[in-house]
Formats: C-alpha cells, structure tokens, sequence
C-alpha cells in the first residue's frame, strides 16, 4: 500500500470512533514501519491525558529531552516499551542495551512500530475497566479495522488483552497457546505472535524482567517458524 492510500485510508478509519476530542493513534511513521520487520503494534487502554487537539501519532514520533531521556510524564510506561521494542529488532536484552539518557537515538525505535489504545478519549491514571470494556464494544468494529490497516505480525498487548472478543482473534487464524512464567500468555502461528502481557508499567514484576519474558517469546517465536 502506498504512502497516499494508506493516509486516506487511516482518515477514513479515524472518523468512525465515537467520542469527543478523540486522540488518534496507530502507525507512528508509515515509511519506517513499512520497510521494517517484524511488525509491532503496542495496544494499549486510554492516553493519560486531559488535553486535546494531538495525536499519539504525532507524539511517539519524538518523545526525546532536549536535556535528555523522555519528556515529561512519558517515562513511566514508554521506558519498558522502548527498551522491548529494540531488543526486538536489535536481538539485545534489557542489560546489554544502552541507556536512552546517553543515546537518544534508541528513543527513535518508537517510529518503528504501531500504537493504539483501546479507548480514544482521554483518560486518567487510574484506567476504569468498564469505561474501557463499554468504549470497546462501542466501536470494535472500527478498532479491528484499525488493526486490521496496521497489519502487525506481533500484537503486545498491555493489559488489554481481556478487552478483545473472540471473533477479534478470528482474524489470527489458529493459535498455539503457551504460559511463559504466569506473567505472559504467548498465543502464536506461522504468521501471528499475539501477547498477553501486564502493561509495561506494572508493579508486579520488574521492567527488565517484563523486558526479557518478551524478547525470548519473540526469539522463540522466530526460531519456531523460521522467521
């Protein structure tokens, strides 16, 4: 898909989610992710914001310091996501990679991949499981579409995983499931990694840890099926 079909198409999508001041999210940059493999869409439930008038698109795009690390408010949860999406691509762990406050340019593996989150509107710090589950069912018609236009082979989902219906992980096809740990469900085809992980910035395992349970699945998941 071109450049200019791929923004219409995504436009069209955008319309359809209900809500006031809705934050769009998905593909951070089309050019970077469509020459990048695998494919990774990050889902997860509401952007911790009051304000309007952006887009987690535009957001992700940049989140460096000009005096270094994230910008403000953005470290809790992108710090665990930044660091597993470039042992994905890089093949390091979470203690063989640099730090992101002397090398920013790991901050720019954020342009690589996919984000969304389940509901589109603001939220808090403090998600509402049924706020999220009601926003869901409102227009699960127009996230699967979402997801469906971003075509990822890894989905990572933050603790949204129990937000899906069924005929949502119909469009996998079959998938093999496994329990790593009890802190990661791995569900997984030829063409598909699906997991079911804590949001990255959880309380109940450490973030290196969190880090490490998914680049082995992924590394598994690629030997597996000569990837």
């Amino acid at each position: 898909m071109t450049l200019e079909k791929f923004e219409l198409a995504e436009k069209e999508n955008d319309q359809l989610f209900s809500g006031e001041n809705v934050i769009h999210d998905g593909i951070v940059d089309f050019t970077q992710y469509n020459k990048t493999s695998p494919k990774i869409l990050w889902i997860l439930k509401e952007a911790n914001s009051s304000e309007s008038g952006w887009t987690m698109r535009e957001a992700l795009n940049d989140l460096k310091e000009k005096s270094g690390g994230l910008k403000t408010g953005w470290a809790n949860t992108f710090t665990s996501i930044i660091y597993t999406t470039n042992g994905i691509f890089t093949g390091e762990d979470w203690d063989s990679m640099g730090n992101f406050h002397q090398d920013q340019s790991i901050i720019e593996v954020l342009q690589k991949v996919a984000y969304i989150n389940v509901k589109k509107v603001p939220g808090g710090s403090n998600a509402d499981w049924n706020l999220i589950k009601e926003y869901y069912s409102e227009n699960k018609t127009a996230l699967h579409q979402q997801i469906q236009l971003i075509n990822p082979e890894i989905i990572i989902f933050g603790g949204t995983y129990n937000f899906f219906d069924d005929d949502f992980f119909e469009l996998f096809g079959e998938l093999e499931s496994d329990v790593e740990n009890n802190s990661l469900h791995i569900y997984q085809n030829q063409d598909y990694l699906l997991l079911n992980a804590y949001h990255p910035n959880n309380r109940v395992i450490k973030h290196s840890t969190y880090c490490n349970l998914i680049l082995d699945a992924v590394k598994n998941w690629q030997l597996k099926f000569g990837k």
